[in-house]
């Protein structure tokens, strides 16, 4: 597999993994049964992994590093904060009136991530 084509995979990737983050979100809401399914359970979980290991590619392949490029290290806080921000919205803040901004929140991040990657600036706004 050459580097465009795995660039393109986690691209597609990173697109199915804030879609499926989204659905679980508005389900959380609408019918959290559902977020029990070993689909809904499961499913993110590979998508993330695989989004994961082909970065970890791209970067190791291109010679990148987070302590070389402020850019990348950016987008490692950013995906942290959308990890932790994801995890309090959907399972800790049940209930709580903080819930939905918090999923904002963690929504933001991957638009966040979207902008740094295509202009390799820390701050793209």
């Amino acid at each position: 597999m050459d580097y465009q084509t795995l660039k393109h995979i986690h691209a597609g990737l990173a697109y199915l993994s804030v879609t499926l983050f989204a659905l679980r979100a508005v389900l959380s809401y609408l019918q959290p049964a559902l977020l029990q399914s070993k689909a809904l359970r499961i499913g993110p979980h590979v998508v993330d992994s695989g989004l994961l290991a082909a970065a970890i590619t791209l970067a190791v392949w291109a010679g990148l590093s987070p302590l070389e490029q402020p850019w990348l290290m950016a987008k490692i806080v950013a995906l942290i904060a959308y990890i932790v921000l994801g995890t309090l919205g959907l399972k800790r803040l049940q209930g709580s009136p903080l819930r939905g901004p918090v999923l904002l929140l963690a929504l933001a991040m991957p638009l966040y991530i979207i902008a740094v990657a295509k202009t390799k600036l820390v701050w793209p706004f």
